[in-house]
């Protein structure tokens, strides 16, 4: 996922659980604004179907209605899905299709049909991110150890691989985030516990000299702040979140300090002043007040909080209203609402069960 009105999504759905059909190649129409009275469009990668599901979310219950026909078919064992700033298209990193697939999004029904053909990514796509204007498509490529980066046509959506893609990063990357400029892009490798930066020129990627970074043990999310001051690493093994500061020139990164979150922390991202860490061991969000400048993080009043049950992602609303986490366990997304006072989160009991386990999720704006 955009800061502000989109968080970037983090996908860490291989290797922590068990996660493990075509369409017509004709685009629907579609509309550039938001089509429903109050309601946002989410999307849901379901890779035990090849599919992805679509949901209305009500902006202020945020209660959700599962669209006529979801789930779509799609692409073999989607790993990600992210759905482009105009709410036209949405995409799906398939993990074992090894490509990429592009559907349209029905401008009046909110559901999607498939343009095929699909476009080729590297081995085991298994994380997307997209800059802010829509213009690129960034796709973290596991066992080939390279970030496949496209230009996206505004038109209709379809990819064209940039000059000089796939890009190769360190053997097994396992996340990525793209920073809010779109200037850096920071690749997590669980393997040696670090960070790895790029710089990003018109979609060329170029390693930042003097990295990686080293972080906590077992780190599987990684998220980049609102204000682009921050880089944060949810660490696993060690039940701990790292800070580290980003230098506004070279991208590069210095490690501030590690905090204590509650048990095995799987997704982290960020809004305003807060920072949310989804643990999936003890079914709870860890929130913490990020100091300016320092970077220092403090676990606010009455954290952690409860979170359904064992989440493994955390998307926030286009509105900053809600967040919503889902669980592979219990097959469900739940919504929490967010106090933007005090950054304490909440249950709201809305819940919509996905009847096979949810790896990703994508919201409109």
């Amino acid at each position: 996922m955009m800061p502000g009105k989109r968080t970037s999504l983090i996908f860490i759905a291989m290797g922590l659980a068990t996660v493990v059909g075509c369409g017509s190649s004709s685009p629907s129409s579609s509309s550039t604004t938001q089509p429903f009275q109050n309601q946002h469009l989410a999307f849901v990668a379901l890779p035990t179907t090849n599919s992805v599901a679509a949901y209305k979310v009500d902006n202020n219950s945020a209660s959700f209605t599962n669209i006529l026909g979801s789930p779509y078919p799609g692409g073999t064992s989607p790993s990600a899905v992210l759905v482009h700033p105009s709410n036209r298209f949405v995409y799906a990193a398939n993990q074992i299709g090894n490509n990429i697939s592009l559907f349209t999004v029905n401008s009046t029904l909110g559901s999607l049909l498939e343009v095929l053909p699909r476009t080729p990514a590297g081995l085991t796509p298994a994380a997307l991110a997209m800059d802010s204007g829509g213009t690129l498509l960034f796709a973290l490529n596991r066992v080939s150890s390279s970030i496949s980066v496209y230009s996206i046509n505004s038109g209709n959506g379809a990819l064209t691989p940039v000059s000089g893609s796939p890009f190769p990063t360190f053997s097994n990357p396992f996340a990525f985030a793209l920073a809010p400029s779109g200037k850096f892009l920071y690749v997590l490798n669980s393997d040696v516990a670090a960070v790895f930066a790029y710089t990003v020129t018109s979609g060329v990627l170029k390693a930042v000299t003097g990295l990686p970074v080293q972080v906590g043990n077992g780190p599987l999310a990684i998220a980049v702040d609102p204000a682009e001051t921050f880089v944060y690493v949810a660490n696993s093994v060690d039940n701990t979140v790292s800070v580290l500061s980003i230098n506004s020139s070279t991208g590069g990164l210095t490690l501030l300090g590690t905090y204590a979150t509650a048990t095995t922390p799987t997704a982290v991202v960020a809004l305003g002043q807060y920072l949310y860490v989804a643990n999936l061991g003890s079914s709870n969000i860890s929130v913490f007040a990020v100091t300016p400048v320092t970077g220092v993080l403090t676990q606010i009043t009455s954290s952690p909080f409860t979170a359904g049950s064992a989440p493994l992602f955390e998307v926030i609303d286009p509105n900053g209203k809600f967040m919503y986490v889902g669980s592979q366990t219990a097959k469900t997304i739940s919504a929490l609402s967010i106090n933007a006072t005090t950054g304490a989160v909440t249950e709201t009991g809305e819940t919509t069960t996905t009847e096979f386990p949810p790896v990703s999720m994508s919201v409109a704006q």
